[in-house]
This record gives structure tokens, C-alpha cells and sequence, in this order.
């Protein structure tokens, strides 16, 4: 398997205006406030870090493809808009990913891939690495959202993006809504896989005193007092997991009793 080598090694940050992409990207069709407006606030973080790989990338492919690269981007101009066009297509994507498709690209084509190349090699990483794709991740959590510690998901990945989210939200929110917040914190997941962590789903088991409840039915209990969504509460016994005894417990244990005391429980919690 091709090591994810960093897609930093070189960069050119030309081909850019302030605003992160081509230097007249957005001035035609606006008026002169609008372009002073955008001109203070200048890129977004997130357009500046596209901007930052999207550089790199071009300075890979140049170093990768030499002559060829300069046939398929003959003069500055094709560059600035190429940059754009790949900018647009690569949001929301981070180092990793993008790292382990140069690799594959130079194992694959000859001359410099286009966008759509680029994104079908993207797509194999998720298989390299036994993950879903984005959308595939997402009806997964869809589905499997209400009982998620019980589920076996293809990969923690889709877990541990759909519990950053909120499986309550994912639940009762809009697709329009849930979708774009569930993708990216996928992202930021599967970023971590190929970087070499390795995610384990918490197990639901029973809490070591026989005649307490489980960790299921103190979640349940928990959250018919509170008027809340299981969901909500499930996440603050989580050091249940942890192994009895131990400082890490403890300080679990005191931060979610802390919380649950903010959201009006009034009972006490497994030590």
C-alpha cells in the first residue's frame, strides 16, 4: 500500500487572489461594496487551508509530471483557473486523503490526472483504508442511529463522525442540515485512520456492582427523568468503560456527574 507521503514537500502560492481562488473570481456581478466587503474579510480559514493544499498539490504534480505538467498548464492564466476549479472540488478534503492520492496518481497515469481522476483515486483510499465513502457513511448513521453503541458498523469511523454530530441531531434534523456537518466531521475521521489511529466503538457492559443497573438502563432512567434523549445522556457514562480504579475513570466520572448535575439530575452515577 502506497505510504501516505506528504503532499507538502514543495508549494507555489501563485494562482490565487485575496480571496483564496482566481484574482477576478467574484468581481463581475457584484457591486463595489460587495467586492470592499470581501476584500477586509479576506479568505475563510477553511478557503486558505484549500488554498495552502491545492499549491501544494500543483507543486507535486509539477515535480511528479515535469514537461508533461507544463504542456497541460502552458501559461499562468490556465493555471489561476485550474487552481479554481480544483479549490471548488477539493473543499473539505485534508492532507492525508490528498497525499495518498498523489501517491496512487503516480502509480496510475501517465500525464497529470484531471479533477474527476483525481476523485475516483480519493475514493479508493476509503477501500484501502475498509472505510465507506462519505454518502455511504452517512445513510449508515441514518439508519443505524438510534441504538449506535449496540450496531456493527462497517468501520468506528462512521461511529465516531456520527457522535461528534449528535446522533439526536442527525435524527431530528433536516438532510440539508445533518449532511454537510456529518461529512466533514467524517472527513476529520477517516484523516485520523490514515494517520495510523485506531478507533474502537465502546462496548456496552454491565457496570461491575450486580445489583446497580446496567449502563443501557441507567442511560434510559437518566433520560426519562431528564425529559431527554438517550442519545444526549449516553455519551456521559462513557467512562463506565473505563477500567475501575483509575485516574482516568475518576476524572470522567467527575466531569459527566458535573454535567448531569447542570442538566437538573439529581441521583448519583456508578463510581
Amino acid at each position: 500500500m502506497p505510504s501516505p507521503t506528504s503532499t507538502t514537500q514543495t508549494g507555489d502560492q501563485s494562482g490565487y487572489g485575496s480571496n483564496g481562488y482566481g484574482s477576478n473570481s467574484y468581481e463581475n456581478g457584484h457591486g463595489n461594496s460587495q467586492q470592499q466587503a470581501n476584500r477586509e474579510s479576506g479568505p475563510t480559514e477553511a478557503e486558505q487551508q484549500t488554498r495552502v493544499l491545492v499549491n501544494m498539490l500543483f507543486a507535486r504534480f509539477k515535480a511528479i509530471y515535469t514537461h508533461k505538467f507544463a504542456s497541460a498548464y502552458s501559461n499562468p492564466d490556465e493555471v489561476k483557473l485550474a487552481k479554481r476549479e480544483w479549490a471548488i472540488a477539493l473543499k473539505g478534503f485534508q492532507e492525508p486523503l490528498l497525499a495518498y492520492a498523489v501517491e496512487r496518481t503516480k502509480e496510475v497515469y501517465a500525464w497529470p490526472p484531471t479533477i474527476s481522476e483525481f476523485l475516483k483515486l480519493i475514493s479508493t483510499a476509503y477501500k484501502a483504508y475498509g472505510l465507506a465513502d462519505p454518502r455511504s457513511a452517512y445513510l449508515e448513521a441514518c439508519a443505524c442511529r438510534v441504538d449506535p453503541l449496540s450496531y456493527k458498523w462497517s468501520h468506528p469511523a462512521v461511529f465516531f463522525a456520527g457522535s461528534k454530530v449528535g446522533w439526536y441531531k442527525i435524527k431530528s434534523e433536516e438532510e440539508r442540515v445533518s449532511w454537510p456537518l456529518f461529512e466533514q466531521s467524517y472527513l476529520e475521521t477517516v484523516d485520523k485512520v490514515i494517520a495510523g489511529e485506531r478507533l474502537v466503538v465502546p462496548k456496552v457492559v454491565m457496570i461491575e456492582d450486580k445489583h446497580t443497573l446496567s449502563v443501557k438502563d441507567l442511560t434510559q432512567k437518566i433520560a426519562s427523568e431528564l425529559s431527554l434523549n438517550e442519545d444526549e445522556i449516553a455519551p456521559l457514562l462513557y467512562y463506565t468503560q473505563k477500567t475501575h480504579g483509575t485516574g482516568i475513570r475518576a476524572r470522567y466520572r467527575e466531569i459527566s456527574l458535573k454535567k448531569l448535575l447542570e442538566m437538573g439530575y439529581k441521583g448519583s452515577i456508578p463510581e
